[in-house]
Formats: C-alpha cells, structure tokens, sequence
C-alpha cells in the first residue's frame, strides 16, 4: 500500500513514538494502538540549547578554560499525519466486508482525529457504514461498538481501525462499488485526509486475515520486539471462502519484506494437520502444493490449495525470523517489516479467475535498543577491547591523559552521560573495586574530542555527554565520530585529563599502577551501562638541580646533585667608600625531571654550618639585594639585559633542559653608617641559598650555597615587592619581610592603610603579621591595625614576616590592580619605601553567546549578518530565549553566534573553541557554512548539512595572539528536525 499523506507540512515519514500503554479514545473507553520507535521530529514544547566553551593559554603559560550563556529555543507545534490507502475486497451479496486503515501522527504534539462519515459509490452500495477499532491489526473490529468520537494520538501514534459495511441482497456477480473513508486533525488549519475502499460482488470470495504470533494458534499477537526477534514467530494466514461456490486453485502468495527470514521446514497446513509441508515443488500432503525459500532468507511463500468449498475456512502457518541489526522503525522504512499476503482463485460457477485480494497488513515494529560499549579502542566494539587505557609514567605535577571511546551499539542514535566513578573524592571511597586510586588529590577533566575543549552537556540534564552518537550512513560516521572496523559503528572519543599532585608519593601503587573508571550511561535506556579503567603504571618524581657556571653534565659545572650546606663558590667583595658594590653568581636551572617545568627564582642569605658565630648572618642587611637578571654575555655573566626576573621565563624547560641566568648581588657603600654603631657594610660572610622552584608544585625545589664577603648596613625595610596572576573571584598571598639591620631596636607601626588602584572595581586587601612566625598565612595570624600604634618591635638585624592577602571580584576585565603598603619606625617619624603588589587577572577570555531566527521566520537560506558594536552583535541577535512561534516549528532555522573577548591586559594564544550541535537539531549550510572571525582562527574539520557533533575553531598556528580587548567570532546555523 502506499500511504496517502498531509500535505499541509512538507516533513516526511517520522519514527513512531514508544507507548507501553494504550492511549484512550476522547469520550470513549476505547483502547489504541501506538507504535514504538523513537521519533526523529522535535516535539513541540521541546527545548533546545547549547553552551560553547573554550580553551587557551593566558601569558603566564597556564592553560584556561571559559564557557558561554546558554541560549534556548522552544520549539512550536506542527500537525500533519497520513492515512493508508485503500484496498480491494471480493465478497457475497448481503455480506459485511471490512477494510483496514491507519493513522499515523508525523506531527510534533498530540492531535485530535475525527473520523468523517463514510461515503459510496459505484453499482455496490455498501449500507450500515461505520467505524471499528482494530488494535490487533488482523482487519476484524476489537468489538461491536462504532468509534463515534475523536481519536486522540500522541506524537508518532498509530491508530488502526476498520471501515465495515454490508453488501445489498441481489448484488450480481462482478459488480462493483466504493467507500471512501475520511479523517480530519484538529490542525489550526484542518486537514482531511481521504482513502477509496473497492468492493467486488463475486459467487466465490476469498477472504485472508494475516497475524504475526508467537504461537501456531494466533495468540498472542506479535506487533512489536527487539532485531532479532527473541522468540518464535509465526506468520498465520487464515482464508475463508465467504461465497455461495467453490473456489478453485487457490493460491496464496506472501512475499516476505527484507526484515523477515523465513525458516525452512516450518510450513503447516489445516488440511494436513502437523504434517510438514516441504517447500519445494513436490511431496506436499494431497489438495496443497507449498512452495517456499529452502534456507533461511527472504523470499516468496506461495501455497496452491486444490479447492475451497463455500462457507468454508483454512490456515496456512509458517515461521519467520526478524534481521539482526535492524534499524529503529520508522514510516520510511516500515516496508521492510511490513507484510501483506494476496490471493487469487478461480470461481467454480463462472470458471473465471478472481482476485486478486489482499490481507490486511501485518508490521512488526522494531523498537530501540540501547547497547552502549565504552573502551580503549578506536576501531572495535567490544565491552572490553583493549582495555585498561594505559598510560606507563608520569611525573608528580604532571598533566597525563587518556581517550577512552564510547560506542553506539544499540540500534537507533543514542547520546551517552560520560562519568567518572568517584573522581571527586578520589582513593577516599571507591565505587566498585578499585574505582579510582589515583593518589589523593588529583584532578580530572572530562573533554571533548581532541581533548582540546571541555565536554559538554547536550541535553540538559548537567552530566556532559556525547551529543547524539548516530548510526553510520553508508558505513561511514561523520565527524566527530569514528568508524568501528568491525561492525560498522559510530563512536565518539572522550579524554580524561588527570592532574597529579605535585606532592603525590612516586611509586606503582604496590604493583597495581593507579586507575580511575569513566563509566558511560546510555540516554535512551539509563540502565545500560559500560565502564573502562584508565591506568598509569608509574609515579615518577619531578625534580630540579640547581648549578653555578654551567649546566649539570657540562664542563665546568660545580654543585650538581644535593650539595646542603656546602659553599660552591664565593665572591670575595671589597665594597666601596660611597657606592654600592655588586658582585654576580652564574647560576643554572636544570630539569632533571619527567615532565617540563618554569621555575621561580628565590635567594635566601644564611649561616652555614660549622662557621664560627657572627660569620655568617641568616637575614640580608638593609641595602642588599639580590636580583636574576638575563645574561648579555655568552654566558659569562658580565654583562646582564632587560628587568629584574623572577622565574625562569613563560617557555616550559624541557626534561634534560636547562637555562642559564645572572644573580646580581648588591652590596651598600661602606660609609652607610649611624653615629656610634658599626659600618652597615661591616666585613663578614655572607651566604646566600639561590633556588629554583617549579611552578605549581613547590615541593619540587633545589638549593646551591654561595657566598660573598662584605660589609654589613642597617636599615629597616619591608620587601619584596610582589606580582602574581589569579582568576576572578581568587584571591593571592604576598609574604613581605620588614627588616631592621641597624643598631637600635625599633618599634615598627604601619600608619596608612593600605590601598588599592582598583578599589572601585572591587579589590580589597589585608595585611597580617606572621604572628607565630611559621611563614605560612593561618589562622593565629593577627590583621595589622594600622596607625601610629606599635605593630611589633624588631631587634638589630631581626625581622619579621607580614602578609598581604589581595582579593579579586568576581566580574572580569578589571586592569591589574597596585596593593600599596608602607611601614614606619624611628617613633613613626621615619616611613620605609613602599611595598607594591600587582595582580593581574588572567582568567579572562570571555564568551558571550547569541541566537536568532534568521529573517524573523526561521529562513534556512538567509544567512545572517552579525556586525559587533565594540563586542556586541547587531539585533536581532541576542541571548534571550526564542519563544514557540511559527519560526521555531521542526524544519526552520536557528542560527548561532559565539563572540570571545580578551578582557585580559595581554595577550591569550592557543585559543580552542566549541560548540555542540543540540539535540533535535542537525547543521544546516543552507543558512550559513560555519564561519570563524578573528586573529588566526580557523575551522576545524569539514561540515555538511546534516551533520550533528561539534563545531569547532582554533588559533592556527597556536602562538598566534588574541590581543587585549580583540575578539574572535564563531557562527553556524541549524534546522530543528522534521519528518
């Protein structure tokens, strides 16, 4: 049959909705038939949005991320529907005669049906026309009573029903007529949908009922299941001579669509009891002749029964098979699990051939199964192909990640929830054995494909997922999914980036490495499951050596490896009468670790072991500095260039790696003195621990011992200044040291409060005393009140630790704020030089995320233009939800728009930026190819309408820089599904 269809929308066939129960009939106690599938048409009401995220680096070297506003569409209703067609059937006169239709819902939302009166035609004049309920589907009403009021249907809803009549006394042989069965929705602009029935009047009538069961008796009826099917399956055909003769040669044909196998040997028939029919051409019990394949495939049932007697019935039964891997049904691929058997015959009176006639039609529904398989392998589906994910060292601090692949092995397109099994408190309490015992600590991320953005969640429920993992096309899965080898499967590859503590144990955790599980749960059915476990075999350490004159391995290198206490080098000074003297040390940072690292550059003066008391001093006199410098000398350090540094620089030093930088030490002029007290630049040694400490991991850190001999000087300071980055909302710790080299105690007092040049753009500030001197910020640490009041006394050459705790607003784009503090003593009338903190924002990429229905209707091809007033986008754009209109009905448009902004002072590089194609929607070029704006932004990949997945972008080459305040665009469109 082909189906007659609406067409008051342009959507096609969609997949019928899954109904465990049957829907009711409006006013009546009627019962419905809904088939199961999964429907492909957004449903009215649904909502669809999205989120972009970003990745990047800001000018420290540390990786960022950001994510957008998400903005929503909600999609509005669009009613259409079809209804079979009709049919020819031969009966008697004064006979009823029924015809089965169907009504499928390929709307987006519940519609009433009306079913309109009958209508004939023709010589026959059918009377006592009415409609019938048929659940079963075998073209015999479910009971006596007439549908006289509408059917409702749910979304992708069938209903099936019989259109019954009776034929006039005295209809004569050959004569004809017609009934044509009409249905109406209750549409905002109403549709009538019609279909003819034939009525033939012959001497002999054939009629055939058709049922698909799991038993020979016809009990229960068979209408939906699983591919393949999980038990037996019978396909009855039940033929009835309703005439006043015989009919002859009889012949029933079944042509068997290509979703059923028929199964050889199974043929039965009522004439023969359970005797097997043969299925070739000979051997069959006397009045049949059965013919059907002989292995198992598709093909023709064809069964010749001699004869027929008036008023006589018989059954035909054989069994079929369901196909493996059958796609979820839909209206456009029904056929293939749609069966309708005919007959032809020869009347014995008139001795003319008759028919022919058809049954009524028979569709197995193949329902959605989900089967998910997450592993390690890019190529096969297996529940455990190469498994664990290994990954065999890293080092402490280190950034290690793992692809695990989840594929789509169930049969229609499923997104899967991505999850790790008690990440957040990992090794406290394990989900299952050995769920996660990553050391304590560790921090994971979940990201996209390519690892290079952030996985998302598509639909709405806060888990990141997938997106919607479809079934290949051609045997072949666009992009960003991936193709199995062996069974021809979509996956979607997510990685798992673990962080280790910089302070983690080393070690293989007893031999059983450390592991964590990603577990992935199927959207369609949440009890289907599959996890992976993500192993590294080894903790290796992270470590750092410190050296003078070269690098460790080189000639002339002195300190390499744990050198303690020991001098290496000493710089003999002799200072001079009126100027400062400055002696320099080369000093080099070797990684001597498993992962690259930047190092921060300290200095500390101290006693050395073993030297006579008062030859050596723990804190640096008033005057002296020491200060890291670059080196303009071929590595003689003779000669420096640029600032003061304080690490080693924003490029990462390779494992093996080193860099070679000055250390400038100043000494004060000898006649810096006070009247009765010794010179403060008095004859002594000076030891001076210069070390590395690598960036995010403190704990990893090395020492070298040098000395230089010179005078002391007094003075009360308060240093260093300090700079550090954070994000918004963070806040950082200064520690300063005020410092009294001179010869009087002195009680020190901080008058001023301190101050901050973005106080108006949310920054505060505290400073404490390092009240039980442990040199960390706790709780027993007093806030400093400031005035003339005494905030502690130092001794000559004691000091004390003070802290500055500098607090970001949360809202981005401040420029970086100057913390000023400053310390009196000498009775208050004397103030030290003041002591800055600057900190600068860094976490500043910010991504604003706008939509609109392009042309106002939802055109998919009007493109539109997106022109940005300084970082906003032109109206209609905009980040306010797009209402149900008829702009948002399935197969109109939505475009998008991500605008990013560097809200930071410098510049930000490798920017990565995604969005997800949502739910319910595919990408649509016809309104708009993906295009990216902005310095060195590309698009990654190809697109095609069509397609579902992401849409992504990258700075290429990755170096190039987004300056402070520019901004890169990223538009696509998509249309909302439809039939």
């Amino acid at each position: 049959m082909h189906p007659t269809t609406s067409t008051r929308s342009s959507t096609a066939w969609i997949r019928s909705a899954i109904a465990a129960t049957m829907l009711a009939f409006v006013g009546t106690g009627v019962a419905i038939h809904t088939e199961s599938a999964l429907a492909q048409i957004a449903p009215a009401g649904t909502t669809i949005g999205n989120q972009a995220s970003a990745t990047y680096v800001d000018n420290t070297g540390a990786p960022r991320t950001s994510t957008s506003n998400i903005v929503q569409t909600i999609v509005a209703p669009v009613t259409s529907f079809t209804l079979s067609a009709g049919t020819t059937k031969f009966v008697s006169a004064n006979q009823q005669v029924c015809f089965s239709h169907t009504i499928v819902n390929t709307g987006n939302t519940t519609t009433l049906y009306t079913l309109n009166a009958p209508t004939t035609g023709g010589t026959v004049l059918n009377t006592s026309n009415a409609y019938f309920a048929d659940t079963d589907q075998n073209g015999v009403p479910d009971t006596g009573t007439p549908i006289t009021a509408p059917v409702s249907l749910a979304m992708g809803a069938s209903f099936s029903f019989v259109e019954c009549g009776t034929t006039p006394i005295g209809a004569l042989d050959a004569t004809t007529g017609t009934t044509t069965v009409s249905v109406t929705d209750n549409g905002a602009v109403p549709t009538t949908l019609t279909a003819t029935d034939t009525t033939t009047i012959g001497n002999s009538n054939v009629a055939v009922l058709k049922t698909l069961s799991s038993s020979a008796t016809g009990t229960p009826v068979v209408s939906a299941g699983a591919s393949p099917n999980a038990g037996p399956l019978f396909v009855i055909l039940d033929y009835t001579n309703s005439g006043t003769v015989a009919a002859n040669t009889v012949v029933l044909t079944d042509v068997l669509p290509a979703g059923m196998i028929y199964v050889p040997g199974s043929g039965r028939w009522s004439g023969s009891g359970v005797t097997p029919l043969t299925d070739v051409a000979a051997g069959d019990p006397v009045g049949i002749n059965y013919t059907a394949p002989v292995t198992a495939i598709n093909g023709t049932v064809t069964a010749t029964v001699a004869a027929v007697p008036n008023s006589t019935s018989g059954r035909l039964t054989f069994q079929v098979t369901i196909a493996p891997n059958l796609a979820v049904t839909v209206p456009a691929n029904a056929p293939a699990t749609t069966n309708i058997a005919n007959a032809t015959w020869v009347d014995a009176l008139s001795l003319l051939p008759k028919g022919p006639t058809s049954s009524n039609p028979v569709l197995y529904t193949v329902l959605q199964t989900a089967a998910i398989a997450v592993n390690g392998s890019p190529t096969t589906t297996g529940l455990a192909d190469a498994e664990p994910v290994t990954v065999a060292t890293a080092a402490t601090g280190q950034v290690i990640k793992f692809t695990d692949v989840i594929w789509n092995n169930g049969n229609g397109p499923d997104t899967v929830d991505v999850t790790l099994l008690n990440s957040a408190t990992c090794a406290a309490t394990n989900v299952g054995p050995n769920a996660c015992t990553f050391p304590a600590g560790t921090t994971f991320q979940i990201l996209a494909a390519g690892g290079a953005t952030t996985l998302l969640d598509s639909n709405g429920n806060s888990v990141p997922d997938t997106g919607v993992i479809p079934l290949p096309v051609a045997g072949v899965c666009a992009a960003p999914y991936i193709t199995s080898a062996n069974t021809l499967r979509c996956g979607y590859p997510v990685v798992i980036s673990a962080t280790i503590p910089a302070g983690a144990a080393t070690g293989n955790n007893g031999g059983l490495g450390y592991t964590v599980v990603a577990q992935g749960t199927s959207a369609f059915n949440p009890t289907v499951t599959d996890t992976v476990p993500n192993v590294l075999t080894t903790i290796g350490a992270n470590t750092a050596d410190i050296t003078n004159n070269a690098a460790v391995g080189a000639p002339g290198v002195l300190g390499a490896g744990i050198t303690g206490t020991t001098v290496i080098v000493t710089n003999p000074v002799t200072p001079a009468v009126a100027a400062p003297t400055t002696t320099t040390f080369k000093l080099v940072a070797n990684n001597t670790g498993a992962s690259p690292a930047i190092y921060n550059l300290g200095a500390a003066f101290a006693a050395p072991t073993g030297t006579p008391p008062g030859s050596g001093i723990a804190t640096p006199p008033a005057g002296w500095t020491v200060a890291f410098f670059e080196d303009a000398s071929a590595g003689a350090c003779t000669a420096v260039t640029g600032g003061a540094i304080t690490s080693t620089g924003a490029t990462p030093i390779a494992p093996g790696g080193s860099k070679l930088y000055c250390a400038v030490v100043t000494v004060p002029a000898t006649n810096s003195t006070a009247p009765g007290t010794p010179t403060l630049a008095a004859p002594g040694n000076y030891p001076i621990d210069f070390t590395i400490t690598q960036q995010g991991s403190p704990a990893v850190t090395d020492t070298i011992r040098d000395l230089v001999t010179v005078l002391p000087v007094h003075n009360v300071t308060i240093t260093p200044n300090g700079t550090q980055q954070t994000v918004p909302g963070g806040a950082v710790t200064y520690p300063h040291t005020v410092s009294n080299t001179g010869n009087v105690s002195e009680a020190v007092s901080f008058p001023s409060p301190l101050t901050n040049s973005q106080v108006a753009n949310g920054w505060t500030s505290t400073a404490f005393v390092d009240t039980n001197n442990n040199g960390v910020l706790d709780p027993a640490d007093l806030a400093i009140v400031t005035g003339p009041g005494t905030a502690f006394t130092l001794a000559p050459n004691a000091s004390q630790v003070i802290f500055v705790r500098v607090s970001a607003p949360a809202a981005a784009g401040s420029p970086p704020n100057v913390t000023s503090l400053s310390a009196a003593y000498n009775g208050g009338a004397t103030t030290t030089n003041v002591v800055t903190d600057t900190t600068t924002l860094t976490d500043g990429l910010k991504l604003d995320k706008y939509q609109q229905s392009p042309a106002t209707t939802g055109s998919c091809v009007t493109t539109p233009v997106a022109t940005l007033t300084g970082t906003t986008p032109n109206a209609p754009w905009s980040a306010a939800t797009i209402a149900a209109s008829v702009a948002t009905q399935p197969g109109k448009c939505i475009s998008y728009l991500i605008v990013g902004t560097n809200t930071t002072a410098s510049n930000i590089t490798a920017i990565n930026v995604a969005d997800v194609v949502p739910p319910n929607t595919k990408l649509e070029l016809g309104c708009g190819a993906p295009t990216v704006t902005g310095p060195g932004m590309a698009l990654i990949g190809a697109y095609v309408t069509g397609a579902t997945g992401t849409v992504a972008a990258a700075a290429t080459p990755a170096s190039t820089a987004l300056p402070p305040g520019a901004t890169f665009t990223l538009q696509f469109c998509v249309k909302i599904n439809a039939l």
